[in-house]
């Protein structure tokens, strides 16, 4: 799943260099790229068999 957050954020900065015209959809890229590895996070950590402490 990483992976694809890397497709992403690649993606976004090769619009941004290559067709600055298309700098909306790079950041809409960049959006859903952090979105994305947020609800990763959160998947990550709620379904963890220890408790939220801090170790």
């Amino acid at each position: 799943m990483e992976f694809l957050n890397y497709l992403l954020i690649f993606a976004a900065g090769w619009l941004v260099v290559f067709r600055p015209a298309r700098e909306r959809l790079a950041s809409g890229l960049l959006v859903a790229s952090v979105l994305f590895t947020m609800v990763l996070f959160f998947i990550g950590t709620r379904t963890s068999i220890l408790p939220p402490l801090n170790y």
